[in-house]
């Protein structure tokens, strides 16, 4: 019996014991009320250029559209379970090929010309997002949730699957109205080309997306939504030696043009030596040009005037003067 005196003395709690235990549970129980009120209390947050959708996502109410949260925001107060997809209203950009493209540097779009010439051509589309309420939630319902552009990786895939498309078809469509040395070396017919592809394109990208879900790089929300910014570089027949062959026929017709140039000076010439044979007869007009040339040389001495005449010696020879006698 006094053994088990001993062993149940030894397992009763110290004194104080009870306390600690007390502040254990207290703090675990504190983590977890944090826990719930974080999801019930749900708080949404947007950059400065980044438009936010609330979404509904409780376990009794459904996925409907709520509110838009507005760019900046902080600790924005939402429902549990809820959603907030997040898109940019800064200006953005589509570019094939070059620095900074969208896609390989490499890449271009390739159209042929009306004479059969295939072309690479390279593009830069900026635009901004349309902000207003009823189109920005029909973009994510028809394209953002598809595509997950609200995510950054999603975005850059939207662009390829809806944009990218319509830029090739819009090129394709006009370039055939065009020679490609027209659109490779024409500044005015080049200018023509880009405005009219950037027509076409406007046109075929709300039909493909389903609605005015883009504007112009100027729009800020609250102005007119205005057109995309589309432009083009040069095209470039994707067969080097086409160039070189143009470059050819242009350095032939150059030096064409340079002779055609020479021959009509020489014929200006001409012209004025027979109306000087004319005017002098043969000889005058050769003792003329020979005056010209240097090959006759005179002068003109005053009457009654002494002049020093200098005669050529040989090398060893001083140079001596002859008084000239004086003209009468």
């Amino acid at each position: 019996m006094a053994k088990l005196g001993n062993a149940a003395a030894a397992i009763k709690p110290k004194p104080g014991g009870s306390g600690k235990v007390k502040v254990v549970g207290f703090l675990i129980l504190a983590v977890i009320v944090v826990i719930a009120l974080f999801n019930i209390f749900n708080f949404a947050n947007t950059d400065a250029n980044r438009i936010g959708l609330h979404y509904g996502g409780g376990v009794i109410e459904d996925k409907k559209f709520k509110s838009v949260v507005p760019p900046g925001s902080t600790n924005k107060l939402i429902g549990p379970g809820d959603t907030l997809y997040s898109y940019p209203i800064d200006q953005r950009s589509y570019i094939i090929g070059g620095d900074g493209a969208d896609t390989d540097a490499a890449d271009e779009v390739t159209v042929v010309s009306k004479d059969n010439v295939r072309l690479g051509v390279r593009v830069q589309v900026y635009f901004t997002l349309n902000r207003s309420q009823d189109v920005l939630k029909s973009f994510h319902e028809r394209i953002g949730l598809k595509t997950e552009a609200y995510e950054e990786q999603g975005w850059n895939d939207m662009l390829q699957s809806y944009f990218r498309p319509q830029i090739d078809r819009a090129l394709s469509a006009v370039a055939t109205n065009y020679g490609w040395a027209e659109l490779y070396n024409n500044e005015k017919m080049k200018s023509a080309f880009q405005s009219a592809a950037a027509k076409e394109f406007t046109r075929l990208l709300p039909a493909a997306v389903g609605g005015d879900y883009f504007c112009g790089p100027g729009y800020n929300g609250t102005n007119d939504c205005g057109e995309l910014s589309f432009t083009v570089q040069k095209p470039m027949p994707l067969d080097k030696g086409i160039i070189d062959g143009l470059e050819a026929k242009q350095r032939a017709e150059l030096a064409k043009a340079t002779q055609e140039q020479k021959n009509q000076q020489v014929n200006v010439e001409l012209q004025s030596v027979q109306q000087q044979v004319k005017l002098l007869g043969a000889n005058g007009y050769l003792l003329k040009s020979a005056i010209e040339s240097g090959k006759i040389q005179f002068m003109v001495i005053p009457q009654n005037g002494n002049v020093s005449i200098p005669v050529p010696t040989t090398t060893n020879q001083q140079p001596t003067t002859q008084p000239s006698q004086p003209a009468r």
